[in-house]
């Protein structure tokens, strides 16, 4: 079968994202294999959707996950992670083929879990590492053209936001920073309104503006959400941050 001119190349940290899936899984508890605890999903198309927004270089939802899981299956002849991933017609595992997935084991191997999951699950170290990508493979990428997407999103209730602004003030509530003490003018009554319980989460439901939302600044707010899937508390955050 002829391959599509339209086939994008998988990027190194794809690669490297379907190593870490292909090593990493858990054994469910009715022992079939799932995705990493730490990516908090319980299914694998949820696990490649983590991976979507860095890496999917154009390709729509569904090709990214067909990539991805392609992946994460070469990589399967490598761990006892209760997967066969890909078989020729005699039934046997395939090496790797593939300069570049040999590449990522062999630098990968030796390493820990933990060390893979961190580098894999760090937005910042979602690039090659120094020295694993020559120059030839590099090039210009083209920016700025435009998409028409279809989403759903929650409605908000700008009152709520108001009252808790009423309620709350301009400080944030996680570390103190206020906008208008060190932007002066511009910074006055500015500061963003967080739920508690994100509303992905708690669908449509009634909000308190005193008990369901907090103000937050920026950074404080960008951290809360840092992870996929996972929303830290007032508590949480307060102990990330160093003094």
């Amino acid at each position: 079968m002829k391959k599509s001119s339209n086939l994008v190349k998988r990027s190194l940290p794809m690669i490297i994202a379907s190593y870490y899936l292909a090593r990493c899984g858990e054994r469910t508890s009715n022992g079939s294999a799932g995705p990493p605890a730490a990516l908090g999903v319980a299914t694998w198309n949820a696990a490649y959707d983590v991976f979507y927004d860095a890496m999917g270089d154009g390709r729509t939802p569904l090709q990214f996950r067909r990539s991805m899981k392609n992946a994460r299956d070469t990589f399967d002849i490598l761990f006892d992670n209760g997967r066969i991933g890909w078989i020729d017609e005699d039934g046997r595992q395939p090496s790797l083929s593939d300069s570049r997935f040999r590449q990522v084991h062999e630098q990968w191997k030796d390493r820990s879990n933990k060390e893979l999951e961190t580098f894999v699950l760090d937005p910042i170290n979602n690039i090659p590492m120094p020295g694993s990508i020559d120059a030839a493979s590099q090039k210009v990428r083209t920016e700025g053209g435009k998409r028409v997407f279809i989403s759903v999103k929650r409605e908000r209730d700008p009152m709520l936001r108001k009252d808790a602004l009423a309620i709350h003030g301009y400080d944030c509530m996680a570390c103190g920073f206020n906008f208008e003490e060190h932007y002066g003018e511009i910074g006055k009554n500015f500061i963003e309104v967080h739920h508690v319980v994100p509303l992905a989460n708690a669908g449509e439901t009634e909000t308190n503006p005193e008990t369901d939302l907090v103000v937050l600044c920026a950074n404080c707010h960008r951290m809360v959400h840092r992870r996929r899937d996972i929303c830290l508390s007032m508590q949480e955050i307060r102990e990330h941050i160093r003094r």
